[in-house]
């Protein structure tokens, strides 16, 4: 007998996902067909709303996206009791609340509730320093009655706000508001690398998720807001659907670097040109520029995302992972730039080259290239300012990066 998950958006049972003897599928349900409009990337690009049925090898990606990767996955997978190979059974267990709007769920489950933080369970400071501490065995904070889950290989704990602005458990399916990264033992001085980055991005005006640090027992932790989460003020939660872009090309997250076979710059921005404004390209490239200057070479495809948009309409998601890799001695880059794979040995030339293939005048990506180099000095001024204990080689290395970029503005791109 199949095995059967109901996925729901905005309150409607939009999809129903089988599992038949190890082999995925998805459909559309009638109340789908109904309300949206035929051909709408409902749930993902490689899904649009259509009255066939999709397959296991387009089905397993897209789940997989929603999940832990890595030492978290194996984790998040002993902790529920299936195999981490187990896509199905994992989403079954953890899918409650996902990147993005969707609640995935048994079918034969009650509808879910209406999303609100009232329904968090309260925690005290010392509990909220026990999940922290657990994170290894527990990632997300997974346990008990909550099941939740949130794409991507770092320890991370997801909670709720509220209203009251105290810490609470996101269980029974309450929406989680923030992510709380604690600081990687490996690599020293995480969070206020990424806080910082963070800060230059949102300093320069471009979309970015909020971010905040703290201490809990005494380890560093960054808090990030959830940019697909908008709270209102009497606690309800309205979920905002996304995918990545391994989920938005039909890939496997182990295929998020472009070496290991994954999307290229090029190919995201010829999706964003096909379903997106003309000011998502734009806003790519804007990208593509802050993380050369800061060092990020780890921006790979499940670090872009698309939001789907209530009107129906699809825009190039707020950044978020912004962090200097160059500072932990590594500048390999995710994506290449004019088939560049090295940080330090991209050129203004480069990324012109690079923006050519997506379309765009070379003129007008000049232009872009030098706004954001004029404005970067403030914006590390500003945001070094609201980063106490940061490194004072992150800094250093975006000097160097200005310094390098400034140098290559040929006379004939300078606008």
């Amino acid at each position: 007998m199949a095995d059967r998950l109901a996925v729901w958006l905005d309150g409607l049972r939009i999809a129903v996902i089988i599992r038949e003897r190890g082999r995925l599928s998805l459909f559309y349900t009638e109340e789908a067909l109904t309300r949206y409009e035929l051909g709408v990337p409902l749930l993902s690009l490689p899904l649009p709303l259509t009255q066939q049925r999709f397959t296991h090898n387009i089905v397993r990606p897209f789940l997989d996206g929603l999940l832990p990767e890595g030492d978290a996955r194996q984790a998040a997978a002993h902790d529920v009791g299936v195999s981490r190979d187990d896509t199905y059974g994992l989403i079954r267990a953890l899918g409650r609340d996902c990147a993005g709007a969707l609640v995935i769920q048994p079918e034969d489950d009650l509808p879910p509730p209406t999303p609100t933080t009232l329904t968090a369970e309260p925690l005290t400071n010392a509990r909220v320093a026990d999940l922290v501490a657990n994170l290894r065995s527990a990632p997300l904070g997974i346990g008990g009655r909550v099941r939740i889950s949130l794409a991507g290989v770092q320890e991370k704990l997801l909670l709720t706000r509220m209203p009251g602005g105290g810490w609470g458990r996101p269980v029974d399916g309450t929406p989680s508001t923030h992510i709380l990264k604690p600081e990687i033992v490996r690599f020293p001085s995480t969070v206020e690398n990424e806080a910082f980055c963070m800060r230059v991005a949102k300093h320069l005006g471009l979309p970015v998720a909020n971010v905040d640090t703290t201490m809990i027992s005494e380890r560093k932790l960054i808090v990030v807001d959830r940019y697909d989460r908008v709270v209102h003020a009497d606690g309800t939660v309205q979920r905002l659907h996304q995918e990545d872009f391994c989920q938005a090309t039909g890939l496997s997250p182990d295929n998020k670097y472009e070496v290991d076979g994954g999307p290229s710059l090029t190919r995201v921005a010829e999706i964003l040109q096909a379903v997106a404004p003309a000011s998502a390209v734009e806003a790519l490239l804007r990208a593509v520029t802050l993380n050369v200057l800061i060092g990020n070479g780890d921006a790979h495809a499940k670090n872009f995302s698309l939001l789907h948009h209530p009107t129906g309409t699809l825009g190039f998601a707020p950044l978020y992972d912004l962090m200097s890799t160059i500072y932990y001695g590594d500048d390999r880059l995710a994506m290449y730039i004019d088939n560049i794979q090295k940080t330090r040995r991209v050129t203004v030339s480069r990324i012109l080259n690079e923006t050519t293939r997506w379309g765009m005048s070379r003129q007008r990506a000049a232009e872009i290239i030098a706004d954001i180099i004029e404005r970067t000095p403030a914006a590390v001024a500003q945001a070094q300012t609201e980063t106490p204990a940061l490194p004072a080689e992150i800094p250093a290395i975006i000097d160097s990066q200005l310094a390098h970029l400034r140098s290559d503005f040929n006379a004939e791109d300078a606008p």
